[in-house]
């Protein structure tokens, strides 16, 4: 008969011996072999192992990350308990299994399709000790539990994504900041939401809980940050300014909201729809101006008519802002698979492709089947830029000039048609002529909405400083001749290109 393989882990409390379980004391004098994560632990000093314990402090230093070191550890118990000349196996973790001890996770892993019964026994955890030395109720107060190691994975991968990972009106406990670099880590992770003066405690849980007050900009100067070490972060107030998108949204639903701002209370989808307009218009203002301050501003504007629009829309029970970022999110990564999913694609090309597959495929199943490659261009658009979409879609059917030599002449052909044309005509041939040169821009490669908008920027800047001359000899512009105008406005555009010539 073939003796039953059993792996029992025990956890060792967070320090003091006497905080060691029954079963679990019990298991550690009854295994044939102890395995410890770690040798640092008052608790093994009170248990008489004889020769059967043994550490895996070593394996730390073999290993370039906590989660190799982890798995490693895994599979050496998991090669260990299979091995002939052993049946029964403990392994002790500080704390409690089942609270921050990956290796635990990562055993149970690997040991799913194995003869070994496993058993992970309850235990109490440092985080215990931390609550009761902060004096939290972790359901009450309500908290937030984060590994150091956890945050400093993210801080690598993804840093743009950091101020939104931690909602900072909850209170927070980053565990695990065993030493000086996850401490720098963390410290810069948390600065991209709390205020660098924020206070916050560091915990050592122990035989002898304590803690120690400092502020947040300090905590990599801290010395005293061990494997014992946690960081207790206390909520912001949820209307204090704050980079957490949760903040911007209770803010907007408390000026909407009883108390609040009159203006705000009495506005709608329609009667604030001109500002969302506006406030677009002052984002491409900071881009074409190469702003970034500015653009900041100006985005952080146009982000507030969007959570006004989804505040309004809940106060009418027709949607909430978590149902644009559901919708949203969907979206993204059902149109792109070549990045969510496992579609390969060989260039941008290919994606664009596979994206205008995808939309057919979407409105398919809303059951709005695509009547015109046209469809979708909205006709708010601005008359340059909705013309130019128009075009370009037109032309990827084939619905294009063959060079550009006749799509010229009919520039021509338009512009005499402008010319000749009665005064009521005159409208519509225009157009005609806009149209038309709209196409030569696309044909080129022209963005004509932005060339309109950098010529029209150009004849600003020389009119105003027309203005400026005229004011500096004593005149306003109105009072010149024509002929004096000119003459400004040629010596300005003469100076300009003195300037590039000189650059």
């Amino acid at each position: 008969m073939i003796a039953e393989k059993k792996l029992v882990v025990v956890g060792l409390g967070p320090g003091d011996p006497g905080m060691l379980t029954i079963a679990g004391k019990k298991a550690l004098e009854e295994a044939d072999e102890v395995w410890v994560r770690t040798r640092k632990h008052p608790t093994l000093d009170h248990i008489n192992f004889g020769d059967k314990l043994k550490s895996f402090d070593e394996i730390y230093d073999t290993f370039d990350s906590l989660d190799e070191v982890y798995r490693a550890i895994a599979e050496r118990l998991r090669d260990r308990i299979l091995a002939a000349d052993i049946s029964y196996l403990a392994y002790a973790v500080p704390g409690s299994p089942s609270a921050g001890e990956r290796s635990v996770k990562l055993l149970r892993e690997s040991l799913r399709d194995t003869p070994v019964n496993l058993k992970i026994l309850p235990s109490v955890s440092a985080l215990e000790a931390i609550m009761i030395e902060l004096g939290l109720d972790p359901i009450d107060d309500g908290l937030q539990l984060v590994d150091a190691s956890e945050l400093e994975w993210l801080y690598e991968l993804y840093p743009s994504a950091k101020s939104q990972y931690l909602n900072p009106t909850i209170p927070l406990l980053v565990t695990g900041v065993w030493n000086q670099s996850l401490a720098s880590v963390t410290k810069l992770f948390l600065l991209s939401v709390y205020p660098p003066e924020w206070p916050i405690k560091v915990v050592r849980a122990s035989v002898d809980s304590s803690h120690h007050e400092l502020q947040l900009v300090d905590l990599d100067k801290y010395a005293k940050v061990d494997h014992l070490a946690s960081v207790y972060v206390p909520p912001l107030a949820p209307d204090s300014p704050g980079s957490h998108f949760y903040q911007l949204t209770y803010i907007t639903a408390r000026l909407r909201g009883p108390g609040g701002c009159p203006w705000d209370r009495e506005q709608n989808h329609y009667s604030i729809k001109r500002y969302l307009l506006e406030e677009a218009y002052e984002v491409i203002d900071a881009l074409d101006k190469q702003d970034i301050d500015a653009l900041e501003e100006e985005l952080g504007d146009l982000l507030l008519q969007i959570s006004l629009h989804s505040e309004i829309a809940y106060s009418e029970s027709e949607f909430e802002i978590g149902d644009v970022i559901r919708f949203l999110t969907s979206k993204l990564i059902r149109r792109h698979p070549h990045v969510f999913g496992d579609i390969q694609v060989e260039n941008a090309s290919h994606v664009t492709r596979n994206w205008q597959m995808i939309k057919k495929s979407e409105r398919s199943q809303k059951g709005e089947e695509e009547v015109s490659v046209l469809d979708g261009v909205p006709r708010a658009l601005p008359a340059l830029a909705r013309a130019q979409s128009i075009s370009v879609r037109a032309a990827k059917t084939g619905f294009e000039w063959d060079d550009a030599r006749q799509l010229w002449e009919k520039v021509l052909e338009e512009l005499e048609e402008v010319k000749d044309s009665a005064a009521d005509e005159l409208p519509m041939e225009l157009g005609d002529l806009l149209f038309v040169l709209v196409n030569w821009a696309r044909f080129h490669g022209i963005d004509a909405e932005e060339s309109l908008r950098i010529a029209t920027d150009k004849f600003e800047q020389r009119f105003r400083e027309m203005e400026r001359r005229a004011r500096s000899q004593g005149k306003e512009l109105e009072q010149l001749s024509i002929d004096e105008m000119d003459a400004l406005w040629e010596e300005i555009k003469e100076q300009e290109k003195n300037v590039k010539l000189e650059a």
